[in-house]
């Protein structure tokens, strides 16, 4: 059973009489359903198999949902070795009606944004649409997904309207965000990182943390649903915040001709109060690109202001311009143009060790690297294949025979293995994103 932590009041820890909620935990016997099987609901849904719990997972991909039956990963961090071991407990399916009998329902889905950088729960009110029919008396649904505050009360709300049940007393509601960092390598993964669990009431709160205890080592109670959203959405917008500072870190240094990565380690030492974050050419993904947004949003619809977030977003989204606009400089002091260069990028996915492509900085350099007159072509051996905007981007190998036909090269994304040596020794112009490449006189820093 996994530590919890956090100020509860007593009667949290009082087990209701040995509910049959309790029972079927320890003996293995709760039907756990996942709706959504991508980078956080295929490996909850194998840490919940490997527990001993039966496990059926729901997704619109049928080609998703034949790799799992068939064990067959298709995220970096789940084996195929892992899916065989729980091929008797992990099934899958697209018919939602196949997690009837579910005795937990665990919705996590994505949660994009709009054109006009709104939350976009398209894909949270489609899964709970297909929860409605399936609810029943005892049931636990949780939200994993990253949302505004107030989503998952809405959400239980609506599945209230839509069956008769009364939300908290018929049927239980949490919300237990995610935290999954895809290709981590630092050690954390879903059993040592610790969970936030926020119920719609005490005994809501108390069952999430007791299933999720099963899967994860630390659970965090909180005292309502909304807190453990904000915390994610904080998270995040941390992160956003201390990235956008970082890069105006970087610029400086360039302009003091001072190495930016040793006044950030040199920073690290101090034991307390820092947290260390380095320069690139800007955040991709569907979290830190996306979820300060979602507090924008609610602090406008509660009339606050949000200047410090506004400006890190914006420095954020202006980073891919700037390396394009740092190239052409670079050209133009070796009396040439961008027009017509040959131009590759390096790693092209939004973090090293993945082939997530959403909000990827490189998509965006790409395009301004077009726009210019350069031919881009782009090496990644974890994307086989790249379009942007509909136009090919063109694929090259890592040879010194390949890399002798580029005028120059931007590493955007580090990618394992790669023998950096032929990156500063080939091509006559190298752009670092990143500031982590050896010296070398071909090398130049954003």
């Amino acid at each position: 059973m996994a530590e919890t932590t956090g100020v509860l009041t007593p009667e949290f820890h009082q087990r209701d009489g040995a509910t049959r909620f309790d029972e079927m935990i320890e003996r293995r016997t709760l039907r756990v359903g996942i709706v959504g099987l991508g980078y956080t609901g295929l490996p909850l849904g194998l840490g919940f198999a490997t527990a001993g719990f039966p496990v059926r997972g729901l997704d619109t991909d049928a080609h998703r949902v034949g790799q799992v039956i068939r064990g067959e990963s298709y995220l970096p961090d789940v084996s195929d070795a892992e899916l065989d071991g729980v091929a008797d407990r992990l099934s899958a399916t697209t018919e939602p009606g196949e997690l009837a009998g579910s005795d937990a329902l665990i919705v996590c889905v994505p949660t994009p944004v709009t054109g006009d950088q709104q939350a976009n729960l398209d894909y949270v009110e489609s899964a709970m649409d297909s929860v409605a029919p399936l609810l029943r008396r005892g049931m636990l649904v949780v939200l994993q997904s990253t949302v505004p505050a107030g989503t998952t009360a809405a959400a239980a709300a609506k599945l209230a309207r839509a069956t008769g049940l009364e939300p908290g007393t018929d049927f239980h509601v949490a919300m237990a965000p995610e935290r999954v960092d895809p290709a981590n390598t630092n050690g954390w993964n879903l059993a040592n990182t610790p969970k936030v669990v926020g119920g719609l009431t005490k005994e809501c709160t108390r069952r999430a943390a007791a299933l999720f205890g099963q899967v994860c080592e630390t659970v965090v109670p909180v005292s309502q649903l909304e807190v453990a959203e904000l915390s994610k959405v904080f998270e995040n917008t941390f992160r956003l915040v201390n990235i956008s500072l970082t890069l105006e870190l970087s610029d400086l240094c360039r302009q003091l001709d001072i190495p930016v990565r040793e006044v950030i380690d040199a920073a690290s030492t101090k034991p307390y109060g820092f947290l260390a974050h380095y320069p690139g050419p800007g955040v991709g993904g569907e979290c830190i690109p996306v979820d300060p947004l979602f507090l924008r949003e609610a602090a406008a619809a509660a009339g606050t202001e949000t200047k410090l977030v506004d400006a890190a977003y914006e420095r954020i989204e202006r980073r891919p311009r700037q390396v394009v606009e740092r190239l052409a400089e670079l050209f133009a002091e070796r009396g040439s143009s961008l027009h017509g260069a040959h131009v590759l990028i390096v790693g092209v996915s939004y973090k090293s060790g993945v082939a997530d492509l959403r909000n990827a900085p490189a998509l965006e350099i790409v395009r301004g690297l077009r726009a210019a007159g350069a031919r881009v072509s782009y090496h990644d051996p974890l994307v086989p294949g790249l379009a942007v905007d509909g136009e090919p981007v063109k694929a090259v190998g890592w040879s010194a025979v390949e890399l002798a036909q580029q005028d120059a090269a931007v590493l955007v994304t580090p990618v394992p293995g790669l023998e950096r040596d032929l990156l500063w020794r080939i091509p006559p112009l190298v752009l670092d994103t990143h500031n982590k490449l050896s010296p070398a006189s071909a090398v130049a820093v954003l």
